[in-house]
């Protein structure tokens, strides 16, 4: 039983790839990841994955490390959150399904000697029967490369926002650009609000960035309902995160319900007890 480990996405995906894919919805974080940097590749040096293999030789468990980011962990027996800190090396951060929780932070410690700390929780959403709102006067569309600019500067208005998101331009709109994974609602004067969403991957589909600018509440709702729509025309699991309450409950209006929490555990900040 081991940790392998490797640089290069590719790798990941040959040994775990099947082990992933077995599990889509609990898996979406590393799969949508994965999907981006084998498409986009980068030579950026901050890249860490690994995989573990049980006594059977069968893969069981995973991680990703994208450039930028934390490492995320796929679902992980006993047996691989024992060792997994040697294999991960210095992280101040790591990304876990929240059934896992107890366990990683008991690993960090007794690898580390402190206890971390749960900086984020965001839940899984699915949608389970797709009920739509009625939409503002408008229609929806695919957005193309000559909406390429004004994406970009809804980027960053929406960026402007969540300071401490670590996403860049090439994911959230370049790389859907290129596979049709933007929704936008348009009026007669023109484009009014954006949906993005991931890659299909083994079935799989998660909605991602929603901005309306001046927060225009009436057109991003509806721009998001656009996208779920187009969605289930093309995955048999149509996910989404929600980080508040207040999202969680226009989801459940939509037909989503909860399947897990995803938490971000974080080295406790210098001078806490």
């Amino acid at each position: 039983m081991t940790w392998s480990t490797a640089t290069d996405v590719h790798a990941l995906l040959d040994a775990a790839g099947e082990f992933l894919r077995s599990r889509p919805v609990e898996h979406t974080a590393l799969l949508t990841e994965a999907a981006y940097l084998q498409a986009r590749p980068s030579a950026v040096p901050d890249q860490h994955h690994g995989w573990w293999r049980g006594s059977d030789g069968e893969v069981a468990g995973a991680f990703l490390r994208a450039p930028g980011h934390a490492p995320i962990l796929s679902l992980l027996p006993d047996t691989a959150i024992a060792a997994l800190f040697d294999a991960l090396g210095e992280v101040d951060a790591v990304g876990v399904d929240g059934g896992l929780v107890d366990r990683v932070a008991e690993a960090w410690r007794a690898a580390r000697g402190d206890r971390p700390v749960e900086r984020s929780r965001i839940t899984l959403y699915r949608l389970a029967e797709f009920t739509p709102p009625t939409p503002p006067p408008g229609r929806a569309r695919v957005a193309g490369p000559a909406d390429r600019d004004l994406l970009l500067t809804w980027f960053h208005e929406l960026m402007a926002a969540y300071p401490d998101d670590p996403s860049e331009a090439a994911y959230v709109v370049d790389d859907p650009l290129g596979f049709g994974g933007i929704t936008l609602w348009e009026e007669a004067a023109g484009p009014v609000a954006m949906a993005g969403r991931s890659r299909l991957v083994a079935g799989m589909v998660r909605l991602g960035a929603v901005h309306a600018p001046g927060g225009d509440d009436a057109h991003a709702d509806a721009v998001f309902a656009a996208s779920c729509a187009a969605a289930t025309e093309i995955a048999d699991h149509v996910l989404v995160f929600a980080g508040s309450a207040a999202a969680g409950a226009k989801y459940r209006a939509l037909g989503f319900r909860p399947v897990l929490d995803r938490v971000m555990l974080g080295a406790r900040p210098a001078g806490s007890s």
